[in-house]
């Protein structure tokens, strides 16, 4: 059997969020919030492999989410979506996704992302 991977994203925009949900389904399994008191409770619930952090989230928000992420699951890895690197705190991420290159990039970097050390 197939290992797969739980995917937690975050955001503000639900339809942006219901879309990444729907293309993450394809190949991980992926629950999305959009609030930080979500962020907490879901991911209290454990068992996530990965991050995706989206470029709806305010830079202090995205430094939130990964500190108390960090403090909840410490081996749990980050993907930042965004639309200009400035934004993102580079010690953060593993990896940062700029650009929005569509589906296909989402997942092969999702990928990469926990395949990475």
């Amino acid at each position: 059997m197939a290992l797969t991977y739980r995917v937690l994203c975050f955001g503000h925009n639900l339809m942006l969020l219901e879309t990444r949900q729907w293309i993450l389904e394809k190949r991980f399994l992926s629950v999305y919030v959009s609030s930080l008191s979500d962020l907490k409770r879901v991911a209290e619930g454990g068992g996530f492999d990965l991050l995706i952090l989206c470029h709806s989230v305010s830079r202090l928000d995205f430094r939130k989410a990964a500190d108390l992420l960090h403090d909840i699951c410490p081996r749990l890895k980050i993907l930042g979506l965004s639309s200009d690197t400035s934004v993102w705190d580079p010690l953060l991420p593993e990896q940062v996704m700029v650009g929005m290159d569509g589906p296909r990039v989402l997942l092969q970097l999702a990928q990469e992302t926990l395949h990475s050390n």
